[in-house]
């Protein structure tokens, strides 16, 4: 999976539905994150999104040299 994947994933939906889906658990799955430098949403961006009020997506930013990219 490349970053470009897994942004989209994590912004697609919970953490814990992207973790269920690869039978991991969320805090592993948000270390991979941090490894691979993916934003994710904040803490209550699902419940602030189904309101209507969640915050802008942060952007995946580039890729520096030295950073995993899978």
């Amino acid at each position: 999976m490349t970053r470009e994947e897994l942004y989209e994933l994590v912004w697609s939906k919970p953490m814990t539905e992207v973790a269920k889906d690869f039978d991991v658990s969320g805090s592993y799955m948000a270390r991979v994150c941090t490894v691979l430098n993916v934003p994710r949403p904040e803490r209550g961006y699902w419940a602030k999104l189904a309101v209507g009020k969640a915050p802008a997506r942060e952007r995946l930013p580039e890729a520096q040299p030295g950073d995993q990219l899978h």
